[in-house]
């Protein structure tokens, strides 16, 4: 075999490795910019998941039926909750409800909070792409007695902020 041919033979080789290897890299490595399609389902799962782990911790009896007895600011309280189990990305606004039972048997939905749960300056006027809103009711079972057998009804809207 003369050398012209091993070298061609050689050059054919060394481009069968690397296209191998190339091909290989290729498909164990992620690319850097993803494209990930995001959608409300999304949104949703993650308020419904926020909202029932709040009840498994009893937040909503140590913050909010706690901080209606006491008189103290317990949106502030909820708004650093939530913030810190949400993506930085999400925008929330809240909103809690107390079924308030009269004499004369008539039901009515209060609204607790005194000012807004959010982390955006005005809800009505925020940029947001695609939302989500959520209801959630609770019915207090834990301490304090005062607040044991509340209905609280929740509305949580997450969205993804523009």
């Amino acid at each position: 075999m003369k050398k012209g041919q091993a070298r061609i033979i050689e050059v054919m080789l060394a481009a069968i490795v690397m296209t191998i290897t190339l091909v290989t890299i290729m498909n164990l490595t992620t690319p850097l910019r993803s494209i990930y399609l995001r959608e409300t389902s999304d949104l949703r799962r993650v308020a419904y998941n926020i909202l029932n782990d709040f009840g498994d911790a009893r937040v909503y009896e140590n913050i909010i039926i706690k901080g209606n007895l006491t008189g103290r600011l317990w949106e502030d309280e909820l708004i650093l909750f939530i913030s810190v189990n949400i993506p930085p990305q999400v925008v929330f606004n809240m909103d809690v409800y107390v079924l308030k039972i009269y004499r004369n048997g008539t039901l009515e939905w209060v609204k607790l909070n005194r000012k807004p749960i959010s982390n955006v300056e005005n809800w009505q006027e925020a940029n947001i792409i695609e939302a989500e809103s959520v209801t959630y009711t609770y019915v207090c079972v834990a301490e304090p007695d005062e607040g044991r057998g509340t209905f609280l009804k929740i509305e949580l809207t997450l969205g993804y902020g523009g």
